[in-house]
């Protein structure tokens, strides 16, 4: 895709806009650059665990599958944690509030358990107890 032609805009801007734009710019540009190569790696250790797969001496060998799965998983974690930071670093990076209120809503009842733990139950608590009504 052609870069857009965007000289008369920054003509007109003020340098503390232009700056912000360089500044977005270099972190969209480093993005790329992390996502492009963390997902070919992850696509070409995905393509051999696949290859593998393919013949009979790769099921004599699944604890090679197991790291190659290992380190796909890993692979995206750390990209996804990259481009995280840079997005954060320009102020850009993406809130789930959903997900937040969640974490949030999970915090309060752990506060809440912490606080009035209830006691346990037991089936045989249950029991002795209907017997023990006559029910």
């Amino acid at each position: 895709m052609a870069k857009p032609d965007l000289d008369h805009v920054a003509a007109a801007a003020t340098p503390a806009l232009r700056s912000e734009v360089e500044t977005l710019r270099g972190a969209v540009n480093f993005m790329d650059a992390l996502a492009q190569g963390g997902f070919s790696a992850i696509s070409a250790v995905a393509q051999l665990a696949l290859a593998q797969l393919e013949t009979p001496d790769g099921y004599r060998h699944l604890d090679n599958l197991v790291y190659a799965l290992c380190v796909i998983r890993d692979k995206a974690d750390d990209i996804q944690n990259c481009i995280n930071c840079e997005a954060e670093q320009v102020g850009c990076n993406y809130v789930d509030d959903a997900q937040r209120r969640r974490w949030a809503a999970q915090r309060a009842h752990r506060e809440q358990e912490t606080a009035h733990p209830r006691p346990l139950t037991t089936r045989s608590d249950a029991t002795l107890g209907a017997h023990a009504t006559g029910d």
